[in-house]
C-alpha cells in the first residue's frame, strides 16, 4: 500500500526524516519496501500483512507513528461524532438483508442536490499519491474515504434504482456489466446488491455501469457495509477481480466504522458537492470485534526479557487504541474493533515487544547451555518405534496434513468427523485428514509410476476428526508393504504378503512391552474383508491389518500390485508401553520337543489353538512355532490344517519324557474338546 508523508502527517505530529521513519516502522513490523520521491512528498511502499488490515489505511500508519513517537493520534471529529444519525427523514428504500451471514451490517446514506465534477487539487493530489485516477469529486471522496479509514464505500446514482435494495446471492447466470465495461456472469455463490430489476453491483468487489455515478448525477446513495471475508475472497477469485475495496474486505475490516466512515464521506460531500444530508438506513449487526483479556504484564516480562513498567505498557497499549483497566494482578485489556489479529495475552506481549523495540530488549547468555533437553515420553516412544523400525528395513515417509475429500471414499468416515479448510488453496487440500491411508497410498503410487519393485514404509502422525464440538488429535504408526521383498540371485523372488506385516507388527509390539497383543479376523474400512484383521491389547482393538481393497487401490494406483497396510493408535498406548528392557538368561535345562498336527474348522484361528496350548502347559510351554498350513485333498472340505512345533522346557529340572507326553496328550485332549479339532 502507498502512505504519503504528507497525509500521514496530518494525524499525528511528525519531523522526523522520511527514511529513518521508515525503518522506524519496519523495526515495529511494518514494513517498509522502499520510500519514493513524489514532487515535494515522499511515498512510503508498506508491505501489509494478512493480520493486519489495520495498517491498510492512513489513519493506521499514523496510529503505529504516533505510538512510537510517542506522539498523539489525531482523528477527524466525523470519525468520532455522529451528526447525521437522527436526521428523521423518511427513507426513500428499504434495505433487505437476505443473507445476514455473507452481509451482517449495510448502511445506506441519501445525499440529494450533489454537483457531480471535477474534484479540487487537494483531493486530486491525495488520490494520485495512492495510484489511484481521479474521476469525479464523489467518486474521489469515496476513495479518500477509504483509503484514510479503511473502509471501502461505493456510491450509486440513487434515481437510476428500482425500488428497494436487496443484499443477495445472485441467480445462476444472472449478468451484469461493471463500470470497468466489462460484462460478468455470476454464480450463484456470488454476493450482489439487486435492485427489483436485478443487481446494480457485485458486493465488495465493483459497481455496476448502469447506476454509476457521473457528471448527470444529482442524487446518490452512498454504501457502507461489512461483508464475509471469505465469501469476498472467492468471487473476486472466480472472477479475476481485484480492486482496493475487495483487498480489505478479504482481510476483514472493522464494523465500527461502516456507520463512522459514511458520516466522514457525508461531511466531505456536502462540503465538496454541496449535498444536502438525507435519511439513513441502517440495518444489520452494528457490533464490532471486541474480545477482553487479562494481561499478566510481569508475565510478559519474564518472556521477553525486559522491565517494562505497568505505566509504559498501559501507554503503549492505550496508543494502540486499546481499553485498559488497571488491578492490582493483572491489566483488563479490551481489544479495539480494528484489531481483530489480537486474541490472547501473548499477542499483547508481541505489541509490547515491537513497540518498546526489538533492539531493546537487552542480550542475555542462555542460563545452563550445556544441559540436553528432556525429552516427553511421547518422544521416547517414537524415536523408539522409528529406530526399530528402520532397523527392520523399513522406509520412513512424511505426508501432507492436507488432502482433497475424494481421497477418503470408502474408509466410511462420518462427514460430522471431517474437519474441513473454509478456505482450501486447491481440492487436494480440502479437509484436513482423518486417516493416514490416503497419504501413504499417495507415497506408493509415486513410487511405483517411477518403478519401484518393492516398498517398505512407514509414517508417524496425527490424524484429525471433530468430536463433540471439539478437535481432537491422535498419534498413529502406519505400515505399508507392497511389491517385492528381495530380488536377487541367492533367494526365490518372493512377494510381501499379510504374514510379513503381521510380523513387522508383531515384532514391534513386542520390543514396546505390549507382547500380549492378539490378532483377529475383523472387517475394517478400507481393508480388505477376506484379509483383514484388528490387535486387541486388553481387550481394546489398538490397530489393525491387512490387504487393502481393491476399490480404493485402484483409485490410487495404476497397477494390480497388492498392498499391505497396517496402524497402530500409539497415542491410545502411552500409558502401557514400556522401554525397559530386562535380560533374560538362556534356559540352563534342555528342551523337549513334540509336534502337534490338527485339522480344524477354517473359521478357528491360530490364535484360539495357542491360547489353550498356553492355559493347559502352563510355565512348561517354552514357544510355540506354526510349521504349516496346508489345504488339499486330503483335508475334508471347510477345514483347514495346521502343524505347530511345541517346545517344553523347565527353568528348574531337567524334563522327563514321560512327563511331558503326559502334559502333550492334556493339551491335545483340550484342544478336541473345545475346539473339536482333529489330529493326523
Amino acid at each position: 500500500m502507498k502512505a504519503p508523508y504528507s497525509w500521514i502527517k496530518e494525524y499525528t505530529d511528525v519531523r522526523m526524516d522520511p527514511k529513518k521513519l521508515a525503518h522506524l516502522l519496519t523495526m515495529a513490523g511494518v514494513t517498509v519496501e522502499y520510500v519514493d520521491n513524489m514532487g515535494d512528498d515522499y511515498i512510503f511502499e508498506l508491505e501489509v500483512t494478512a493480520n493486519r488490515p489495520d495498517c491498510l489505511n492512513i489513519i493506521g500508519i499514523a496510529r503505529e507513528v504516533a505510538t512510537l513517537l510517542g506522539k498523539k493520534l489525531k482523528v477527524p471529529k466525523e470519525l468520532t461524532k455522529s451528526r447525521y444519525l437522527a436526521s428523521g427523514a423518511k427513507p426513500a428504500l428499504d434495505v433487505i438483508l437476505a443473507d445476514p451471514e455473507l452481509c451482517p451490517h449495510y448502511t445506506a446514506r441519501i445525499i440529494r442536490d450533489v454537483e457531480v465534477e471535477s474534484s479540487p487539487d487537494w483531493l486530486k493530489k491525495r488520490i494520485i499519491s495512492v495510484g489511484l485516477r481521479p474521476v469525479n469529486n464523489i467518486v474521489d471522496i469515496t476513495n479518500f474515504v477509504l483509503f484514510e479509514t479503511g473502509q471501502p464505500m461505493h456510491a450509486f446514482d440513487l434515481d437510476k434504482i428500482k425500488g428497494n435494495l436487496t443484499v443477495r446471492k445472485a441467480k445462476t447466470g444472472e449478468k451484469i456489466m461493471m463500470i470497468d465495461n466489462i460484462p460478468r456472469t455470476c454464480d450463484e455463490d456470488t454476493l450482489v446488491i439487486a435492485d427489483e430489476a436485478g443487481p446494480i453491483a457485485i458486493a465488495g468487489v465493483m459497481g455496476g455501469l448502469e447506476t454509476e455515478v457521473n457528471n448527470m448525477t444529482k442524487n446518490i446513495l452512498l454504501e457502507s457495509a461489512f461483508f464475509n471475508p471469505i465469501s469476498i475472497r472467492r468471487t473476486s477469485r472466480r472472477l479475476g477481480l481485484g480492486s482496493e475495496s475487495s483487498y480489505r474486505f478479504e482481510r476483514k475490516i472493522d464494523n465500527e466504522m461502516v456507520l463512522r466512515a459514511s458520516e466522514r464521506a457525508g461531511s466531505l460531500i456536502e462540503k465538496i458537492a454541496g449535498g444536502k444530508i438525507g435519511a439513513l438506513v441502517d440495518t444489520g449487526d452494528k457490533k464490532g470485534y471486541s474480545k477482553k483479556i487479562n494481561f499478566n504484564l510481569e508475565k510478559s516480562n519474564s518472556l521477553l526479557g525486559t522491565s517494562v513498567s505497568k505505566a509504559e505498557a498501559v501507554g503503549i497499549l492505550k496508543a494502540l487504541g486499546f481499553s485498559v483497566k488497571e488491578n492490582r494482578k493483572a491489566l483488563k485489556v479490551t481489544v479495539p474493533g480494528f484489531r481483530a489479529d489480537v486474541k490472547n495475552e501473548t499477542d499483547l506481549t508481541e505489541e509490547i515487544a515491537r513497540i518498546y523495540g526489538y533492539d531493546n530488549i537487552p542480550l542475555t547468555v542462555p542460563r545452563n547451555i550445556g544441559h540436553a533437553r528432556i525429552k516427553d515420553f511421547a518422544s521416547l516412544v517414537q524415536e523408539n518405534i522409528r529406530g526399530l523400525l528402520i532397523r527392520f528395513g523399513l522406509n520412513e515417509v512424511i505426508t501432507y496434513s492436507l488432502i482433497g475429500r475424494n481421497k477418503i471414499e470408502g474408509l466410511e468416515i462420518c462427514e460430522d468427523d471431517i474437519i474441513a479448510i473454509e478456505n482450501p488453496l486447491s481440492i487436494d487440500q480440502e479437509i484436513i485428514r482423518p486417516a493416514m491411508l490416503p497419504g501413504m497410498l499417495g507415497v506408493v503410487s509415486y513410487n511405483i509410476n517411477r518403478r519401484a519393485k518393492g516398498l517398505s514404509l512407514f509414517e508417524i502422525g496425527k490424524i484429525y476428526k471433530e468430536k463433540k464440538n471439539a478437535y481432537v488429535e491422535e498419534l498413529i504408526l502406519s505400515v505399508c508393504l507392497s511389491g517385492v521383498k528381495r530380488d536377487d540371485w541367492k533367494v526365490r523372488r518372493e512377494e510381501f504378503d499379510f504374514f510379513d506385516i503381521k510380523g513387522i507388527l508383531t515384532t514391534l509390539l513386542e520390543g514396546l512391552g505390549l507382547g500380549e497383543a492378539v490378532f483377529k479376523r475383523y472387517k475394517t474400512p478400507g481393508i480388505s474383508e477376506d484379509i483383514g484383521s484388528v490387535v486387541e491389547f486388553g481387550g481394546k482393538i489398538i490397530g489393525f491389518l491387512g490387504e487393502v481393497d481393491k476399490k480404493i487401490c485402484n483409485r490410487f494406483l495404476d497397477t494390480e500390485k497388492k498392498v499391505f497396510y497396517g496402524e497402530v493408535y500409539i497415542g491410545r498406548l502411552l500409558d502401557k508401553i514400556s522401554l525397559e528392557r530386562r535380560y533374560v538368561a538362556l534356559g540352563r535345562y534342555p528342551s523337549i520337543v513334540r509336534d502337534i498336527s490338527v485339522i480344524l474348522d477354517k473359521d478357528v484361528t491360530s490364535h484360539d489353538i495357542t491360547d489353550i496350548m498356553k492355559e493347559i502347559g502352563g510355565d512348561l510351554v517354552d514357544g510355540i512355532l506354526l510349521v504349516d498350513c496346508y489345504k488339499g485333498k486330503q483335508i475334508p472340505e471347510g477345514k483347514k490344517g495346521f502343524l505347530y512345533r511345541v517346545e517344553y522346557r523347565s527353568n528348574e529340572r531337567t524334563l522327563e519324557d514321560a512327563e511331558i507326553e503326559k502334559l502333550h496328550s492334556r493339551i491335545k485332549e483340550a484342544l478336541a474338546e473345545r475346539l473339536k479339532v482333529l489330529f493326523r
